[in-house]
């Protein structure tokens, strides 16, 4: 038997798509929950769907709004645990229903979110527990979250039959004020023991430097030359390779935001996902990508604003992935994780090229598997 304590944020992962940068002190997220917008439990959904049913498990779960609805839609053995506190749950309902779960005989804290979930677990469960995280937060920086939702069920399978090797993960976060200012000041608050699974466990954001402003001149003469980036729609995703790509060619982008450059000049700042739709809906689009350092991802980490809805209803899109050939490194492959199938043009047969240096590409595997 698989005994699992298990508990949701309930709003986590609403800030995605406008562009908050997280969720962490932003009320207003609980006015889009309590009129219907539950991203998170559409993640526990997709996670809670590939369990195998007949595996012998017990989820010791919390009222809602942390867990008790969806579970209620599956013939798991489940036993209420936990009751928060008010229907507004804060991270101090978080860090309680994990010193119940510590009273009981888990193997595993099973915990929907994103870093500041993370974190919440951490600073009550530490080491005591195994704990995984169904990614459902804005920034997943930490190593202890799947690589996406449906993956659970591999790693509930091989836990049954003791197939499983535990590792402890670095828990991180960054403070959500500065974030908001474009500056990111990311810490260390802990650690977890997490179920290791080559390719289900995404691991730990990798920084890489954002080197000086010349590294980045072959990279924006090819995508000027090559590209003409300087023509046209192009979507400019976030990160710092971004960032310092168009500073070299005199344009100033925001760090941490999805903006919009029309013929050379942006028009668009730090859009959400709404204004990006009404932007691009039936335009020839061009979008410029940069991976995370380590876990790879392309789409579905911190720019869920360019999500499967705006890219399917853009006429015609292409994609553009640009890396230092050192962050290319940290990647075993590239990854993808919408909620909905989108066609990727310039993917072909598991590949996607790469730019990392004037007339200079390399092919990555990319993970196109979708939710």
């Amino acid at each position: 038997m698989l005994n699992i304590g298990f508990l949701i944020n309930p709003i986590a992962g609403l800030g995605g798509k406008k562009a908050w940068k997280g969720t962490d002190f932003i009320q207003e997220a609980w006015e889009f929950f309590e009129r219907g917008e539950t991203y998170a439990f559409e993640r526990v959904k997709q996670a809670l769907d590939s369990i195998d049913p007949s595996l012998p498990i017990t989820f010791y779960y919390c009222d809602d709004p942390m867990g008790k609805s969806i579970l209620a839609n599956y013939d798991f053995e489940c036993e209420l645990v936990f009751n928060p506190s008010k229907q507004r749950t804060t991270a101090n309902d978080t860090q309680e229903a994990c010193k119940t779960f510590l009273q009981l005989d888990l193997n595993l804290i099973l915990f929907v979110g994103g870093d500041g979930t993370a974190r919440d677990v951490a600073s009550v469960v530490g080491d005591k527990i195994p704990a995984l995280g169904i990614p459902s937060g804005v920034k997943m920086f930490s190593g202890c979250f799947l690589y996406r939702p449906n993956d659970l069920g591999e790693i509930l399978d091989e836990m049954v039959h003791e197939e499983i090797v535990l590792a402890p993960e670095d828990v991180m976060d960054v403070n959500e004020e500065l974030f908001r200012e474009n500056r990111v000041q990311s810490s260390l608050f802990g650690q977890l023991i997490v179920p290791q699974k080559a390719g289900l466990i995404q691991g730990g954001k990798i920084s890489s430097s954002g080197g000086v402003i010349d590294d980045f001149y072959p990279l924006s003469e090819e995508l000027v030359n090559e590209y003409d980036i300087l023509k046209g729609i192009v979507i400019l995703g976030t990160g710092s390779t971004v960032y310092h790509i168009m500073k070299a060619i005199d344009i100033e982008k925001t760090l941490l935001g999805i903006d919009v450059l029309i013929d050379g000049q942006i028009k668009y700042r730090d859009v959400n996902e709404e204004q990006l739709h009404k932007i691009t809906i039936e335009k020839e689009v061009k979008v410029l990508l940069t991976p995370i350092g380590g876990q790879g991802f392309l789409l579905g980490r911190g720019n869920q604003q360019i999500s499967s809805r705006v890219l399917n209803r853009i006429s015609m899109f292409q994609l553009i992935v640009v890396s230092s050939e050192q962050k290319l490194t940290t990647i075993d492959k590239l990854e993808i994780d919408l909620e909905q199938p989108v066609n990727f043009e310039s993917i072909k047969n598991g590949f996607i090229r790469v730019l990392i240096g004037y007339h200079q590409y390399k092919l990555k595997k990319i993970n196109v598997q979708i939710n």
